[in-house]
Protein backbone atom coordinates (compact mmCIF):
# COMPACT_ATOMS: atom_id res chain seq x y z
CA UNK A 1 0.00 0.00 0.00
CA UNK A 2 2.81 2.40 0.90
CA UNK A 3 4.51 1.63 -2.41
CA UNK A 4 1.33 2.50 -4.29
CA UNK A 5 0.98 5.77 -2.36
CA UNK A 6 4.61 6.67 -3.07
CA UNK A 7 4.16 5.84 -6.77
CA UNK A 8 1.00 7.93 -7.07
CA UNK A 9 2.64 10.81 -5.22
CA UNK A 10 5.65 10.68 -7.53
CA UNK A 11 3.35 10.53 -10.56
CA UNK A 12 1.47 13.60 -9.35
CA UNK A 13 4.74 15.48 -8.85
CA UNK A 14 5.90 14.57 -12.36
CA UNK A 15 2.55 15.63 -13.86
CA UNK A 16 2.67 18.91 -11.94
CA UNK A 17 6.21 19.65 -13.15
CA UNK A 18 5.29 18.86 -16.75
CA UNK A 19 2.15 20.98 -16.48
CA UNK A 20 4.05 23.94 -15.05
CA UNK A 21 6.63 23.58 -17.82
CA UNK A 22 3.95 23.63 -20.51
CA UNK A 23 2.25 26.59 -18.82
CA UNK A 24 5.52 28.52 -18.68
CA UNK A 25 6.28 27.68 -22.31
CA UNK A 26 2.79 28.75 -23.46
CA UNK A 27 3.09 32.11 -21.72
CA UNK A 28 6.54 32.59 -23.24
CA UNK A 29 5.10 31.93 -26.69
CA UNK A 30 2.29 34.44 -26.08
CA UNK A 31 4.78 37.12 -25.06
CA UNK A 32 6.91 36.33 -28.13
CA UNK A 33 3.84 36.47 -30.38
CA UNK A 34 3.13 40.05 -29.26
CA UNK A 35 6.56 41.19 -30.46
CA UNK A 36 6.29 39.15 -33.67
CA UNK A 37 3.00 40.81 -34.59
CA UNK A 38 4.49 44.23 -33.78
CA UNK A 39 7.44 43.46 -36.08
CA UNK A 40 5.11 42.52 -38.94
CA UNK A 41 3.08 45.70 -38.50
CA UNK A 42 6.23 47.84 -38.44
CA UNK A 43 7.42 46.19 -41.65
CA UNK A 44 4.21 47.46 -43.27
CA UNK A 45 4.69 51.02 -42.10
CA UNK A 46 2.84 51.00 -38.78
CA UNK A 47 4.25 52.66 -35.68
CA UNK A 48 3.84 50.33 -32.71
CA UNK A 49 4.83 51.00 -29.10
CA UNK A 50 3.92 49.18 -25.92
CA UNK A 51 4.60 49.12 -22.23
CA UNK A 52 5.46 46.13 -20.11
CA UNK A 53 4.28 42.57 -20.74
CA UNK A 54 3.10 40.89 -17.53
CA UNK A 55 2.69 37.12 -17.28
CA UNK A 56 -0.36 35.58 -15.67
CA UNK A 57 -0.07 33.83 -12.31
CA UNK A 58 -2.74 31.14 -12.61
CA UNK A 59 -1.46 27.75 -13.83
CA UNK A 60 -4.99 27.00 -15.04
CA UNK A 61 -4.54 29.21 -18.09
CA UNK A 62 -1.77 30.78 -20.14
CA UNK A 63 -2.08 34.54 -20.01
CA UNK A 64 -0.11 37.72 -20.66
CA UNK A 65 -1.14 41.35 -20.20
CA UNK A 66 0.21 44.02 -22.55
CA UNK A 67 0.07 47.57 -21.18
CA UNK A 68 0.23 50.92 -22.94
CA UNK A 69 -0.32 49.69 -26.50
CA UNK A 70 -0.21 52.45 -29.15
CA UNK A 71 -0.85 51.87 -32.86
CA UNK A 72 -0.42 54.39 -35.69
CA UNK A 73 -1.25 53.20 -39.22
CA UNK A 74 0.66 54.45 -42.29
CA UNK A 75 -1.18 57.33 -43.97
CA UNK A 76 -0.04 58.73 -47.29
CA UNK A 77 -1.68 62.15 -47.02
CA UNK A 78 -2.55 64.06 -43.87
CA UNK A 79 -2.05 63.26 -40.19
CA UNK A 80 -2.21 59.67 -39.00
CA UNK A 81 -4.51 58.72 -36.11
CA UNK A 82 -2.99 57.01 -33.10
CA UNK A 83 -5.02 54.40 -31.23
CA UNK A 84 -4.15 54.05 -27.56
CA UNK A 85 -5.25 50.87 -25.75
CA UNK A 86 -4.30 50.96 -22.03
CA UNK A 87 -4.30 47.17 -21.66
CA UNK A 88 -4.73 44.04 -23.79
CA UNK A 89 -5.20 40.62 -22.20
CA UNK A 90 -4.23 37.51 -24.20
CA UNK A 91 -5.32 34.15 -22.82
CA UNK A 92 -5.36 30.48 -23.85
CA UNK A 93 -7.42 27.97 -21.89
CA UNK A 94 -6.32 24.31 -21.59
CA UNK A 95 -9.64 23.06 -22.99
CA UNK A 96 -9.19 25.09 -26.21
CA UNK A 97 -5.43 25.25 -26.72
CA UNK A 98 -5.65 26.57 -30.29
CA UNK A 99 -8.01 29.46 -29.52
CA UNK A 100 -6.47 32.74 -28.43
CA UNK A 101 -8.86 34.98 -26.49
CA UNK A 102 -8.16 38.72 -26.58
CA UNK A 103 -9.80 41.16 -24.17
CA UNK A 104 -8.82 44.81 -24.64
CA UNK A 105 -9.49 47.53 -22.11
CA UNK A 106 -13.01 48.96 -22.34
CA UNK A 107 -11.76 52.53 -22.94
CA UNK A 108 -9.52 53.52 -25.87
CA UNK A 109 -8.12 56.84 -27.03
CA UNK A 110 -8.03 58.01 -30.64
CA UNK A 111 -5.95 61.10 -31.39
CA UNK A 112 -4.48 63.01 -34.31
CA UNK A 113 -1.09 64.70 -34.00
CA UNK A 114 -1.75 68.31 -32.96
CA UNK A 115 -5.42 67.67 -33.68
CA UNK A 116 -8.65 66.55 -32.05
CA UNK A 117 -8.89 63.45 -29.91
CA UNK A 118 -11.72 61.16 -28.92
CA UNK A 119 -12.40 58.50 -26.33
CA UNK A 120 -13.98 55.17 -27.27
CA UNK A 121 -16.00 53.48 -24.52
CA UNK A 122 -17.21 49.88 -24.83
CA UNK A 123 -19.83 48.25 -22.64
CA UNK A 124 -18.24 44.92 -23.55
CA UNK A 125 -15.51 43.96 -25.99
CA UNK A 126 -13.86 40.64 -26.81
CA UNK A 127 -12.10 38.93 -29.69
CA UNK A 128 -10.83 35.43 -30.45
CA UNK A 129 -8.47 33.90 -32.99
CA UNK A 130 -8.42 30.23 -33.94
CA UNK A 131 -5.31 28.58 -35.34
CA UNK A 132 -4.55 25.46 -37.34
CA UNK A 133 -2.38 23.12 -35.18
CA UNK A 134 -0.52 21.73 -38.20
CA UNK A 135 0.25 25.22 -39.51
CA UNK A 136 1.57 26.25 -36.10
CA UNK A 137 3.85 23.22 -35.88
CA UNK A 138 5.12 23.85 -39.42
CA UNK A 139 5.98 27.46 -38.58
CA UNK A 140 3.50 28.97 -41.05
CA UNK A 141 3.63 32.76 -41.28
CA UNK A 142 -0.17 32.85 -41.10
CA UNK A 143 -1.70 29.91 -39.22
CA UNK A 144 -4.96 31.82 -38.60
CA UNK A 145 -8.10 29.99 -39.71
CA UNK A 146 -10.93 31.91 -38.02
CA UNK A 147 -11.46 35.03 -35.98
CA UNK A 148 -14.23 36.93 -34.24
CA UNK A 149 -14.80 40.34 -32.70
CA UNK A 150 -17.81 41.39 -30.64
CA UNK A 151 -18.53 44.71 -28.95
CA UNK A 152 -21.61 46.29 -27.41
CA UNK A 153 -22.60 49.77 -26.27
CA UNK A 154 -19.84 51.63 -28.11
CA UNK A 155 -19.77 55.36 -27.47
CA UNK A 156 -17.36 57.81 -29.07
CA UNK A 157 -16.87 60.99 -27.05
CA UNK A 158 -14.87 64.11 -27.80
CA UNK A 159 -12.10 63.94 -25.24
CA UNK A 160 -11.89 67.69 -24.79
CA UNK A 161 -15.60 68.29 -24.22
CA UNK A 162 -16.85 64.83 -23.21
CA UNK A 163 -19.49 65.33 -25.90
CA UNK A 164 -20.91 62.13 -27.42
CA UNK A 165 -20.33 62.09 -31.17
CA UNK A 166 -21.60 58.64 -32.06
CA UNK A 167 -23.01 55.55 -30.41
CA UNK A 168 -23.44 51.98 -31.65
CA UNK A 169 -25.48 49.32 -29.86
CA UNK A 170 -23.56 46.30 -31.16
CA UNK A 171 -20.84 45.29 -33.61
CA UNK A 172 -20.04 41.72 -34.61
CA UNK A 173 -17.42 40.45 -37.09
CA UNK A 174 -16.50 36.84 -37.85
CA UNK A 175 -14.08 35.53 -40.48
CA UNK A 176 -12.79 32.20 -41.76
CA UNK A 177 -9.80 31.38 -43.94
CA UNK A 178 -8.85 28.18 -45.78
CA UNK A 179 -5.50 28.47 -47.59
CA UNK A 180 -5.91 25.01 -49.11
CA UNK A 181 -9.28 25.77 -50.73
CA UNK A 182 -9.89 24.65 -54.29
CA UNK A 183 -12.28 26.01 -56.88
CA UNK A 184 -15.39 24.58 -55.19
CA UNK A 185 -14.36 25.43 -51.62
CA UNK A 186 -14.69 28.60 -49.57
CA UNK A 187 -11.30 30.24 -49.24
CA UNK A 188 -12.42 33.25 -47.22
CA UNK A 189 -15.65 34.31 -45.53
CA UNK A 190 -16.69 37.46 -43.72
CA UNK A 191 -19.79 38.25 -41.72
CA UNK A 192 -20.25 41.72 -40.28
CA UNK A 193 -23.24 43.12 -38.44
CA UNK A 194 -23.77 46.57 -36.97
CA UNK A 195 -26.93 47.66 -35.18
CA UNK A 196 -28.24 50.69 -33.35
CA UNK A 197 -26.00 53.40 -34.82
CA UNK A 198 -26.99 56.91 -33.75
CA UNK A 199 -25.33 60.27 -34.37
CA UNK A 200 -25.45 62.99 -31.75
CA UNK A 201 -28.83 64.80 -31.75
CA UNK A 202 -26.92 68.05 -32.29
CA UNK A 203 -25.46 66.74 -35.57
CA UNK A 204 -28.90 65.49 -36.59
CA UNK A 205 -30.44 68.90 -35.94
CA UNK A 206 -27.68 70.99 -37.51
CA UNK A 207 -27.51 68.79 -40.62
CA UNK A 208 -31.28 68.24 -40.76
CA UNK A 209 -30.49 64.55 -41.16
CA UNK A 210 -33.31 62.18 -42.12
CA UNK A 211 -34.35 59.18 -40.03
CA UNK A 212 -33.29 60.95 -36.83
CA UNK A 213 -29.63 60.35 -37.64
CA UNK A 214 -30.10 56.67 -36.79
CA UNK A 215 -29.36 53.44 -38.62
CA UNK A 216 -31.19 50.35 -37.43
CA UNK A 217 -29.03 47.64 -38.94
CA UNK A 218 -26.32 47.07 -41.51
CA UNK A 219 -24.96 43.60 -42.26
CA UNK A 220 -22.63 42.08 -44.82
CA UNK A 221 -22.00 38.45 -45.73
CA UNK A 222 -19.17 37.65 -48.13
CA UNK A 223 -17.89 34.23 -49.20
CA UNK A 224 -15.02 33.95 -51.67
CA UNK A 225 -14.19 30.63 -53.29
CA UNK A 226 -11.43 29.50 -55.58
CA UNK A 227 -7.71 28.87 -55.34
CA UNK A 228 -6.83 30.45 -52.01
CA UNK A 229 -3.15 30.78 -52.88
CA UNK A 230 -4.05 33.56 -55.34
CA UNK A 231 -6.11 35.58 -52.86
CA UNK A 232 -3.82 37.10 -50.22
CA UNK A 233 -1.64 39.14 -52.57
CA UNK A 234 -4.59 40.47 -54.52
CA UNK A 235 -6.65 41.35 -51.49
CA UNK A 236 -3.66 42.92 -49.76
CA UNK A 237 -2.94 45.02 -52.80
CA UNK A 238 -6.55 46.17 -52.96
CA UNK A 239 -7.17 46.97 -49.32
CA UNK A 240 -3.86 47.34 -47.43
CA UNK A 241 -2.77 50.89 -46.64
CA UNK A 242 0.74 50.14 -47.82
CA UNK A 243 2.23 48.00 -50.54
CA UNK A 244 5.28 45.94 -49.83
CA UNK A 245 8.23 46.48 -52.09
CA UNK A 246 11.62 44.82 -52.50
CA UNK A 247 13.47 43.83 -49.36
CA UNK A 248 10.46 44.58 -47.19
CA UNK A 249 10.30 48.25 -48.20
CA UNK A 250 6.85 49.80 -48.26
CA UNK A 251 5.38 52.70 -50.13
CA UNK A 252 2.24 54.47 -48.98
CA UNK A 253 -0.62 54.62 -51.44
CA UNK A 254 -3.47 57.06 -51.03
CA UNK A 255 -6.86 55.27 -50.79
CA UNK A 256 -8.16 57.53 -53.55
CA UNK A 257 -5.44 56.39 -55.95
CA UNK A 258 -7.55 53.59 -57.34
CA UNK A 259 -5.44 52.99 -60.42
CA UNK A 260 -2.30 52.43 -58.34
CA UNK A 261 -4.18 49.93 -56.16
CA UNK A 262 -5.62 48.25 -59.24
CA UNK A 263 -2.19 47.88 -60.85
CA UNK A 264 -0.89 46.20 -57.68
CA UNK A 265 -3.87 43.90 -57.10
CA UNK A 266 -4.78 42.96 -60.68
CA UNK A 267 -2.14 40.30 -61.49
CA UNK A 268 -3.06 38.07 -58.54
CA UNK A 269 -6.78 38.68 -58.99
CA UNK A 270 -6.46 37.88 -62.70
CA UNK A 271 -4.86 34.51 -61.92
CA UNK A 272 -7.57 33.85 -59.33
CA UNK A 273 -10.29 34.67 -61.88
CA UNK A 274 -8.68 32.44 -64.52
CA UNK A 275 -8.60 29.54 -62.07
CA UNK A 276 -12.34 29.69 -61.34
CA UNK A 277 -12.53 32.30 -58.59
CA UNK A 278 -16.09 33.20 -57.59
CA UNK A 279 -18.11 34.24 -54.58
CA UNK A 280 -21.41 35.26 -53.02
CA UNK A 281 -22.54 38.46 -51.36
CA UNK A 282 -25.39 39.35 -49.02
CA UNK A 283 -26.29 42.80 -47.70
CA UNK A 284 -29.04 44.09 -45.43
CA UNK A 285 -29.85 47.70 -44.58
CA UNK A 286 -32.57 48.87 -42.21
CA UNK A 287 -32.89 52.64 -41.79
CA UNK A 288 -36.09 54.53 -41.07
CA UNK A 289 -38.96 52.97 -43.08
CA UNK A 290 -36.52 51.22 -45.44
CA UNK A 291 -35.69 47.55 -44.97
CA UNK A 292 -33.60 46.33 -47.91
CA UNK A 293 -31.83 43.05 -48.57
CA UNK A 294 -29.64 41.99 -51.45
CA UNK A 295 -28.32 38.51 -52.24
CA UNK A 296 -26.21 37.50 -55.19
CA UNK A 297 -23.15 35.84 -56.61
CA UNK A 298 -20.25 36.91 -58.80
CA UNK A 299 -17.61 35.26 -60.95
CA UNK A 300 -16.00 35.35 -64.38
CA UNK A 301 -16.78 33.88 -67.77
CA UNK A 302 -14.47 32.02 -70.16
CA UNK A 303 -13.00 35.35 -71.36
CA UNK A 304 -12.23 36.32 -67.74
CA UNK A 305 -14.90 39.02 -67.83
CA UNK A 306 -17.09 39.65 -64.78
CA UNK A 307 -20.52 38.12 -64.55
CA UNK A 308 -23.03 37.89 -61.72
CA UNK A 309 -26.52 38.54 -60.44
CA UNK A 310 -28.04 40.32 -57.46
CA UNK A 311 -31.63 40.02 -56.22
CA UNK A 312 -32.73 43.15 -54.35
CA UNK A 313 -35.86 43.48 -52.22
CA UNK A 314 -36.63 46.78 -50.49
CA UNK A 315 -39.71 47.44 -48.37
CA UNK A 316 -40.54 51.06 -47.59
CA UNK A 317 -38.61 52.25 -50.65
CA UNK A 318 -41.00 55.05 -51.54
CA UNK A 319 -41.46 56.20 -47.95
CA UNK A 320 -37.69 56.41 -47.48
CA UNK A 321 -37.25 58.50 -50.64
CA UNK A 322 -40.09 60.75 -49.50
CA UNK A 323 -38.40 61.35 -46.15
CA UNK A 324 -35.10 62.20 -47.83
CA UNK A 325 -36.77 64.66 -50.23
CA UNK A 326 -38.45 66.38 -47.28
CA UNK A 327 -35.10 66.98 -45.60
CA UNK A 328 -33.23 67.84 -48.81
CA UNK A 329 -35.53 69.70 -51.23
CA UNK A 330 -32.66 70.16 -53.67
CA UNK A 331 -32.76 66.40 -54.36
CA UNK A 332 -36.42 66.31 -55.33
CA UNK A 333 -35.66 66.24 -59.06
CA UNK A 334 -33.20 63.37 -58.77
CA UNK A 335 -35.48 61.43 -56.42
CA UNK A 336 -38.41 61.86 -58.83
CA UNK A 337 -36.27 60.50 -61.68
CA UNK A 338 -35.17 57.56 -59.51
CA UNK A 339 -38.77 56.81 -58.55
CA UNK A 340 -39.82 56.84 -62.20
CA UNK A 341 -36.95 54.51 -63.16
CA UNK A 342 -37.85 52.11 -60.33
CA UNK A 343 -41.61 52.11 -61.01
CA UNK A 344 -41.54 49.00 -63.29
CA UNK A 345 -40.07 47.02 -60.42
CA UNK A 346 -42.47 48.13 -57.67
CA UNK A 347 -44.86 45.47 -56.37
CA UNK A 348 -47.24 45.11 -53.45
CA UNK A 349 -45.51 44.07 -50.25
CA UNK A 350 -46.78 43.02 -46.80
CA UNK A 351 -49.84 44.93 -45.53
CA UNK A 352 -50.26 46.59 -48.95
CA UNK A 353 -46.92 48.37 -48.59
CA UNK A 354 -44.78 49.31 -51.57
CA UNK A 355 -41.94 46.92 -52.31
CA UNK A 356 -39.08 47.17 -54.78
CA UNK A 357 -38.16 43.76 -56.18
CA UNK A 358 -35.56 43.53 -58.92
CA UNK A 359 -32.91 41.10 -60.06
CA UNK A 360 -29.86 42.69 -61.64
CA UNK A 361 -27.73 40.59 -63.97
CA UNK A 362 -24.33 41.09 -65.59
CA UNK A 363 -23.30 38.83 -68.45
CA UNK A 364 -21.74 39.21 -71.90
CA UNK A 365 -21.08 42.88 -71.29
CA UNK A 366 -24.72 43.77 -70.54
CA UNK A 367 -26.36 44.91 -67.32
CA UNK A 368 -30.00 43.85 -67.04
CA UNK A 369 -32.86 44.35 -64.57
CA UNK A 370 -35.46 41.57 -64.47
CA UNK A 371 -34.24 40.52 -67.92
CA UNK A 372 -34.49 44.00 -69.48
CA UNK A 373 -31.29 45.53 -70.85
CA UNK A 374 -30.19 48.61 -68.93
CA UNK A 375 -26.77 49.41 -70.35
CA UNK A 376 -23.70 48.02 -72.06
CA UNK A 377 -20.72 47.52 -69.79
CA UNK A 378 -17.28 48.00 -71.36
CA UNK A 379 -14.95 44.99 -71.04
CA UNK A 380 -12.65 44.85 -68.06
CA UNK A 381 -9.10 45.59 -69.16
CA UNK A 382 -6.71 43.53 -67.08
CA UNK A 383 -3.33 45.29 -66.83
CA UNK A 384 -0.29 43.44 -68.07
CA UNK A 385 1.65 41.71 -65.26
CA UNK A 386 4.94 43.32 -64.25
CA UNK A 387 8.06 41.78 -65.82
CA UNK A 388 9.47 38.96 -63.66
CA UNK A 389 12.59 39.66 -61.67
CA UNK A 390 15.74 37.67 -62.32
CA UNK A 391 15.43 34.11 -61.06
CA UNK A 392 11.71 34.46 -60.28
CA UNK A 393 9.24 31.95 -61.74
CA UNK A 394 7.09 33.28 -64.57
CA UNK A 395 3.50 33.84 -63.31
CA UNK A 396 0.74 31.81 -64.86
CA UNK A 397 -1.55 33.61 -67.29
Amino acid sequence: MRSLVRFLSLALVVVAIVWLGLWWYAESRLALAVDQVATVLRSHGWTVTRGAITRGTSPLRAEVLVSGLRLTPPVANGPAPTIGIPALDLMVRPGTPFTLNLTPASTWRLALVDGPSATLHFGSIAAAEQFDPAALLQGSDNPLRAGSFHATDLRIDSQNTNFTLLSIAAISVTTTRNPRAGTAETAFSLHEKLSGLALSPIFTTLGDLPFGGKLGRLSLDLAVSGPAAELPAGLAGAFAPTIAGPAGQTSAVAPADFMALWQQAAPALHRWAQDGGHGSLGVRLAVGPLDATGKGEFGFDSRVQPRGRMHLVADGFGAALGTISTHYPGLVGGISALTAAASPFLVRGPKDSQRLAVTFGLADGKLTANGTDLMTVPPLAWPAPPPPTAGAPKPKG
